[in-house]
This record gives structure tokens, sequence and C-alpha cells, in this order.
């Protein structure tokens, strides 16, 4: 697999299958929490110093 191909799998087809799966599993889940107060939102699009400082801050002031 040269780096312009994907996955075999990577058809559209199979993208809005994951995509189903991970609304219908993961967005549940985010609710709960927000819900409780208890979710927490880190940019990720950071590089992955900042990210690591989001996380260990949050994760101080929780203690």
């Amino acid at each position: 697999m040269s780096r312009n191909q994907g996955r075999e799998d990577d058809n559209i087809e199979t993208i809005k299958k994951r995509f189903k799966v991970f609304v219908e599993s993961t967005l549940p889940i985010i609710s709960y929490y927000q819900s409780k107060g208890k979710l927490r939102k880190i940019n990720a699009a950071k590089s992955s110093e900042e990210v690591f400082e989001a996380v260990r801050v949050l994760f101080a002031s929780e203690t």
C-alpha cells in the first residue's frame, strides 16, 4: 500500500458505517458525562505538547 492509497475498505459506505457506529456508541457517553458536569474538552488540533499540557492541567485541577 503506497502513501497515496487508503485502506481497501476506505469507501463511502464503510465511512458512513464507521461514522454511524461513532455516533451511536460515543455521543451518548459524551452526553452522559456532560449532564453530570464531568465532561472536559481539549483542543486536539494543537501540538502534542500543547494537548499533553492541557490534559495535565485538567487532571491537576480535578484532584
